[in-house]
């Protein structure tokens, strides 16, 4: 069994390492913002605009998830680039989040495993340490 505890070791050195490199999503400095942005399409109603003939107005759309309830803003032109990277660095860390969860649940089975190999040793050691027992004397025949 040395072999597959020596397996077990090397498994946690390398999920240790994949939760280092996780790590660049929770140290940056820029604002999250728990949304999305997308482009909404649609007509404004006028008989003779342009949309009337099927092309569509283009708006690009906020839909915010930080508050009580959700809400859909159009953001100022100036403030869009900001925008989309604050809903894609939010976009990151979640996902960052998401693996380092499902990595710690890896993390803690492997602890679990190489715990109960190590105990598994510790009680051969133990069973050695015990004086042999006495084979039951057997009754005399008389």
């Amino acid at each position: 069994m040395p072999q597959a505890l020596s397996q077990l070791r090397t498994q946690l050195l390398q999920l240790l390492e994949q939760i280092q490199q996780l790590r660049q999503p929770f140290l940056e400095r820029e604002p999250l913002l728990p949304g999305s942005v997308y482009t909404l399409k649609r007509r404004c109603g006028k008989p003779n605009c342009r949309c009337a003939t099927g092309e569509l107005h283009h708006t690009e759309i906020l839909s915010y998830r930080g508050g009580p309830r959700p809400r859909n803003i159009t953001p100022p032109p100036g403030q869009l680039r900001g925008v989309k990277q604050g809903t894609e660095a939010y976009r990151r860390f979640r996902q960052a989040r998401a693996q380092l969860v499902k990595l710690h649940r890896q993390l803690l089975q492997l602890i679990d495993t190489i715990e109960a190999e190590r105990v598994r040793q510790g009680q051969r050691l133990f069973a050695e340490l015990l004086p042999p027992v006495p084979a039951p004397a057997r009754p005399s025949k008389r």
